[in-house]
C-alpha cells in the first residue's frame, strides 16, 4: 500500500492538535448546551472538526502515491512564529496598530515571494483594515498606539 508521509504527517498533526484543544476544554471549561453555550463549547467543537479533517488528511495521505517529506521551509516557519510572539510580546507596549503592522510584515517575509516594498504596502492595507473592525467596529479594548510610543 502506497503512503504519502507528507499528508500522514500533516493528518496526525491535525489530529493531536485537535485532541489537545478538545480534550482541554473538555476538562477544565464548562461546556453547556448549544443553546446555552459555555466558554468551553466553541474550542471543544472547533477541536473536533480539526481532529475529523486531519482523520481525513490521513486517508487521503493512505491512498496517495509515496511522497518523501521534502525540505522544511525553516525561514517560513521561523519567520512566522517570530511574528506570533512579537505581536503578544508588544501589543500592549506598543499598541494594536504598530504591533499588528509589525507582525504583518515579518508574515509577509516569511514566503519571500514578496518584495519588501509590496510588504509594507500589504501591511500597511491590512493594519487599517483591521485597526478598523477590531478597534473601532468591535471595540476591543486595546490602546491603538501604546505606552512604549507615546510615553
Amino acid at each position: 500500500m502506497a503512503l504519502n508521509f507528507k499528508e500522514i504527517v500533516a493528518g496526525l498533526l491535525f489530529c493531536f492538535i485537535g485532541l489537545f484543544f478538545s480534550i482541554t476544554a473538555w476538562l477544565t471549561l464548562p461546556i453547556g448546551q448549544a443553546f446555552s453555550m459555555g466558554p468551553g463549547y466553541f474550542p471543544l467543537i472547533l477541536g473536533l472538526i480539526l481532529t475529523a479533517l486531519g482523520m481525513a488528511i490521513v486517508a487521503v495521505g493512505a491512498k496517495k502515491p509515496i511522497a518523501g517529506l521534502g525540505s522544511i521551509g525553516w525561514r517560513g516557519a521561523l519567520l512566522v512564529m517570530l511574528s506570533i510572539v512579537f505581536f503578544g510580546a508588544t501589543i500592549r507596549g506598543l499598541g494594536f496598530g504598530p504591533s499588528l503592522f509589525v507582525t504583518l510584515f515579518l508574515s509577509s517575509a516569511a514566503s519571500g515571494l514578496l518584495t519588501w516594498k509590496s510588504a509594507l504596502i500589504l501591511s500597511l492595507i491590512l493594519t487599517i483594515f483591521c485597526v478598523g473592525i477590531f478597534i473601532y467596529a468591535l471595540g476591543l479594548p486595546y490602546p491603538l498606539i501604546g505606552r512604549w510610543i507615546t510615553g
